[in-house]
């Protein structure tokens, strides 16, 4: 065996350090693939662009000015966002947003919380198979909020069916008590249009 090796030295350690060469091209190769595809997929400082559904006479259109995901608050534009304002739904620092009751509001909007009584309009359920149902109760209150500037606010609860097992959700809208009337009404109106 010792004269095999001596004999086959230098074979043996062209062949080890070429499978090491080898071995090294793949791990670069592999490492060159996860960042070039970590750059191409979205990060905290590339926002997302969606569109905005709004319901014009009996069709849904694409808003002119799309909604974007923001990852940092808008106050702190350094500090990462924790969550969204129920009201304006802008994202916001821990410093900056207020949690109340599993709810959380911006400062400016737990005031408006907090001097209001609220009363729930809606109970949409939905299920796996119709999530779509309660789409509308959300585009109603993005509706309200961005072009009338009427503080409302979503609840989503969960509820889990155990005869079909399946996970339903109920949708509520929440408005503040001097307008349930008119805006049980408009929403009423919208639905139709949805």
């Amino acid at each position: 065996m010792n004269q095999f090796l001596q004999n086959n030295l230098v074979p043996i350690v062209v062949f080890l350090l070429l499978l090491i060469f080898l071995l090294m091209g793949g791990m670069i190769f592999i490492l060159f693939r996860l960042l070039t595809t970590a750059k191409n997929e979205p990060t905290a400082s590339t926002p997302l662009e969606k569109p905005v559904l709004r319901p014009v006479a009996d069709k849904v259109l694409l808003a002119e000015k799309p909604v974007v995901e923001n990852y940092y608050c808008i106050h702190h534009k350094d500090a990462p966002s924790v969550g969204s304002c129920l009201i304006c739904e802008e994202v916001f620092c821990a410093d900056c947003l207020v949690d109340h009751e599993s709810m959380h509001f911006c400062k400016e909007h737990f005031r408006t919380y907090a001097n209001y009584k609220w009363k729930q309009i809606t109970d949409v359920r939905t299920t796996p198979d119709t999530p779509e149902d309660g789409l509308f109760i959300y585009n109603f209150k993005r509706d309200l909020w961005l072009n009338k500037s009427i503080p409302s606010f979503v609840m989503t609860h969960y509820k889990i069916n155990i005869e079909n097992d399946y996970i339903e959700s109920f949708i509520q809208l929440n408005v503040r008590e001097d307008d349930v009337e008119k805006l049980t009404l408009e929403l009423e109106k919208y639905k139709a249009l949805d």
